[in-house]
């Protein structure tokens, strides 16, 4: 390597340790604010709120929220790790190939990271959708064995799956220390977009507060829950081939065009270096940008979501 590229390197390496020590500064700052914000707000709070409202809650932050919803164990140091990893990469791919090239690394490597993140969401939401319902079974099993409301929701949500962990643990500790646990129910379904918690929720404070039966309201929110999953797996295997098209479509015309640009390197170089090949990239990623999203609206209107 020559003077002047060990000079460029170099020059990227100080501009991203900038931005690493400038993104650190700002996520401390961020911490900070949100502390004094709690400060603030929980002097705010009159005395007997204090004793007789103190309810337990689920907070998370950005990104440990971001974290959870796809199931990905990773501490924020190694995530800024990662990231500060990406980001060199795509300054090299910069510095030695130019803007059109970095785009397109960006372009795959944004969509590759959306896809993935997704996925795992979509994969947890499943299994509390799938669960949901022999849980509340579960409860309702609990109670006639002679234990508690609250002993039965702990019993029934430790035989679940893993991804109930961060409600297990809360609802646990609030059992424990006598807090109102119903607002926990309400916030892990904010985490994952899943309504039919809060129908738990709405079940079990209504039943907490006016003392009434608990057990007909369960039974009334388990057979919701089955006949949901009942008609989202006929709608789900009616449309199997929509989907199938839908992604195929998605996939192939990147897949194909990586490929011919891979192989052929005389084309490539046309794309790359000529006026022509940089407009033929920027119409041909515009249009599948198109593409993905109406293709992406029709996969959730067949039964994604």
């Amino acid at each position: 390597m020559s003077s002047l590229d060990w000079y460029r390197l170099a020059t990227i390496v100080a501009v991203a340790a900038l931005l690493v020590l400038g993104s650190q500064l700002t996520w401390s700052w961020l911490r900070s604010r949100r502390a004094v914000a709690r400060q603030v707000q929980a002097r705010l709070v009159p005395a007997r709120e204090l004793g007789s409202g103190n309810v337990a809650r689920v907070k998370l932050g950005p990104l440990e929220k971001f974290l959870v919803q796809a199931d990905i164990h990773i501490s924020p140091g190694r995530a800024l790790t990662f990231l500060f990893v990406a980001l060199v990469g795509v300054l090299l791919v910069a510095l030695y190939e130019g803007a059109i090239v970095t785009l397109v690394t960006v372009f795959f490597l944004a969509t590759v990271c959306v896809m993935y993140w997704k996925v795992r969401f979509q994969k947890q939401r499943r299994i509390i959708h799938e669960e949901l319902p022999g849980i509340v079974d579960s409860v309702m099993r609990n109670i006639d064995a002679g234990r508690s409301l609250e002993h039965g929701l702990i019993h029934a949500f430790e035989d679940s799956s893993p991804v109930f962990e961060p409600l297990v643990f809360r609802l646990r500790s609030a059992v424990e220390a006598g807090r109102d646990y119903t607002r926990l129910f309400e916030d892990f379904a904010a985490i994952y977009n899943i309504p039919s918690l809060i129908m738990v929720s709405i079940a079990l404070r209504t039943s907490s507060r006016f003392g009434s039966s608990i057990r007909p309201v369960l039974q009334q929110v388990a057979s919701s829950l089955r006949s949901q999953q009942d008609m989202r797996r006929e709608f789900l295997a009616a449309t199997a081939e929509t989907r199938f098209t839908a992604v195929t479509f998605a996939v192939l015309p990147p897949g194909l065009a990586l490929y011919m640009v891979t192989i052929n390197e005389q084309y490539s170089q046309v794309l790359m270096e000529t006026s022509t090949g940089h407009t033929m990239l920027m119409v041909a990623g515009v249009l599948q940008l198109l593409g993905m999203t109406l293709i992406w609206r029709m996969i959730q209107g067949v039964g994604r979501e």
